[in-house]
């Protein structure tokens, strides 16, 4: 059965291994955040609430093209019952989930006083949203979080519908703080529509997963980046020679928009269209883009996170990072002057 959903709301969105000379430690004791979660798919179900109310409460939620006939067929029907009541157990009162989102949104007030702090709303997507669960606008002061996409990745539910593996790994409930702040730098993290080369778009990642590590200081880098452990420590290896490929294949200032699909995209792997590939891990092309911020951060320390997220000069940040990892030194955070290919490098000099 197709479920109908209300699209409106989707409109608004839609260091681990630094040094010390940039550190994401800082005390957030005194910033007083209280979250306000709500469950509209709990009223949403109950039946006794009357449409109109629904409406007037929760307006970014209905589609306006959608009869009140299919809602309201839609509000008794078993199988997305079934679906909420094993979301809502997942979730409980929302104590664990209040208690993973506060010190997230404490980091954020330091690093953005001027931001307000959003209304959560917690919903079952009927497992439509598994891909992208979470979805942020700053402006707006709303972050909606579908429940139903973090049941665990051995759920039955996801069997169901046929749930890819690569998918399944970020659908645990201790995933979920890192993919809230993937859905904030989504909308606070600057892009410059005419920065279309792939260093800008891999710079562009590489800021959104520097987000992370400010925001979420006691978290692996794999939750951040949805990795597994095995497909980081793949990444760290042979993070030299990735970047070797992507020079020698002309790709860093290369215009081609199929580099997004094949680095950049949500993906089981990575498409080198060779032997390799099927070994590395989906966004490898973000994964750099973060090792170059880290390397920028780590040579001007005195960037602030702000500025960082703002400045939409990807080459210049690119040029001042001086990335240069060396190959053959498997997960090495060395960088020195060693030319891989002069078409990149001598725009570093």
């Amino acid at each position: 059965m197709k479920f109908v959903y209300g699209l409106a709301f989707s409109s608004l969105i839609f260091f681990t291994a630094c040094k010390k000379e940039k550190s994401w430690d800082i005390d957030v004791k005194e910033q007083n955040v209280q979250l306000n979660i709500h469950d509209i798919s709990e009223d949403f179900f109950n039946d006794s609430i009357p449409l109109t109310t629904l409406r007037k409460d929760y307006p970014f939620f209905f589609d306006g093209n959608t009869s009140d006939e299919i809602w309201e067929k839609q509000r008794k029907n078993k199988e997305e019952l079934t679906i909420y009541d094993i979301s809502r157990k997942k979730f409980g009162n929302f104590s664990q989930l209040n208690q993973k989102l506060t010190p997230v949104f404490q980091r954020y007030l330091h690093y953005f006083p001027e931001y307000k702090i959003p209304t959560i709303y917690t919903y079952s997507s009927g497992l439509q949203n598994l891909e992208f669960p979470v979805m942020f606008s700053q402006q707006a002061g709303l972050m909606f979080i579908a429940m139903d996409a973090y049941l665990g990745n051995k759920n039955k539910l996801y069997d169901s519908i046929g749930v890819e593996r690569y998918l399944r790994s970020n659908m645990e409930f201790d995933k979920l703080p890192a993919q809230a702040v993937d859905a904030i730098a989504n909308d606070i993290v600057t892009y410059s529509p005419r920065n279309q080369q792939f260093i800008d778009r891999i710079i562009y990642e590489g800021k959104k997963l520097i987000l992370e590590d400010a925001l979420l200081v006691d978290t692996p880098d794999e939750f951040k980046i949805g990795y597994t452990p095995e497909q980081l420590q793949w990444s760290i290896d042979n993070e030299a020679e990735i970047w070797n490929f992507f020079v020698e294949q002309n790709y860093v200032f290369s215009s081609d928009a199929s580099l997004k699909k094949r680095f950049l995209d949500i993906a089981p792997f990575s498409k080198f269209n060779n032997e390799i590939e099927q070994q590395s891990p989906g966004r490898i092309g973000a994964w750099i883009g973060w090792q170059i911020i880290r390397k920028y951060l780590k040579d001007n320390p005195k960037v602030d996170l702000k500025t960082l997220l703002e400045d939409t000069d990807s080459q210049k940040i690119f040029k001042e990072s001086k990335y240069k990892p060396v190959i053959g030194e498997k997960g090495s955070t060395t960088y020195t002057t060693k030319t891989i290919n002069d078409k990149v490098y001598h725009f570093l000099k």
